[in-house]
């Protein structure tokens, strides 16, 4: 099922965002010209396994990239955040450096899909908080969206991890060790991300999850914060989800009973 949004530049945002979903046709048919995949969301192992130590997957890059163009994840040994902006993969490292990475490297854990936004608008002056509460006051809370930014940022808090050593701990102990913080001034660039629904907890980041690469590719990391002068929001509203276990022998021997989504809210 696929809602086809209106693609429109109005604002204020809750203003724009009102309109382009009374606007949207009625829920059709799934498509059968074309493979259902192609709207689907693709995800490697699952954000409980990475929590309680997981850290090195058998999926390369390469592969990854035949599942979507676009999206967000880390990298082996969590060595960095990973995004994925218009079919190539970038790593931002714990010292702020960035460089395209080689079809060779593997992730532990990545959230892909085949772009395509389903409405585009503009918003001026606005932090990330204020964002996050227009688009959660008019899109369904039941639903999947792929979100892209891009703009000018006057400021901007990420974050990136250094490598983790075995015998790895979990992602909570691991960050407490190991995150670094980039407080960036006039930059920009592009934000990848997903806001999803509370019901897939334990399986990926209930709630919005966004990475930041600079166009000049000096900086980016995990978003903790920001405040933008302008920014382009598209929105692709995700058809369905793919879930591919972790095929490192780690995954079978990680506890997922406990539940970690206090750890999560700590660190994200």
């Amino acid at each position: 099922m696929k809602i086809q949004f209106v693609s429109k530049a109005l604002k204020p945002l809750s203003i724009s965002l009102a309109i382009v979903l009374q606007s949207c046709s009625p829920k059709q048919p799934a498509e059968t010209d074309k493979p259902p995949v192609s709207d689907f969301m693709y995800q490697y192992s699952i954000i409980d396994a990475l929590l309680g130590g997981v850290f090195d997957g058998n999926l390369t890059l390469g592969a990854l990239k035949t599942k979507g163009d676009f999206g967000i994840g880390t990298f082996n040994r969590v060595d960095g955040e990973l995004i994925v902006d218009q079919g190539k993969v970038y790593k931002i490292s714990y010292d702020g450096s960035i460089r395209e990475v080689p079809d060779t490297d593997s992730t532990s854990i990545a959230f892909v899909k085949f772009f395509k936004a389903d409405t585009t608008f503009t918003v001026k002056g606005t932090t990330l908080d204020q964002l996050e509460k227009q688009l959660l006051a008019v899109l369904p809370a039941n639903e999947m969206y792929a979100i892209r930014m891009k703009g000018h940022f006057e400021k901007l808090t990420s974050r990136a991890p250094g490598p983790a050593r075995k015998p790895y701990p979990s992602l909570k102990d691991h960050l407490a060790k190991q995150q670094y913080l980039f407080n960036l001034s006039n930059t920009d660039g592009v934000v990848a991300g997903f806001l999803l629904p509370g019901y897939i907890a334990k399986v990926n980041v209930p709630g919005f999850h966004f990475h930041y690469l600079a166009n000049d590719h000096k900086s980016g990391g995990h978003i903790f914060d920001f405040t933008a002068a302008e920014l382009t929001v598209e929105i692709d509203k995700i058809q369905g989800y793919t879930v591919e276990l972790n095929t490192h022998a780690d995954f079978d021997k990680v506890g997922l009973d406990k539940d970690r989504q206090e750890e999560l809210k700590k660190i994200e």
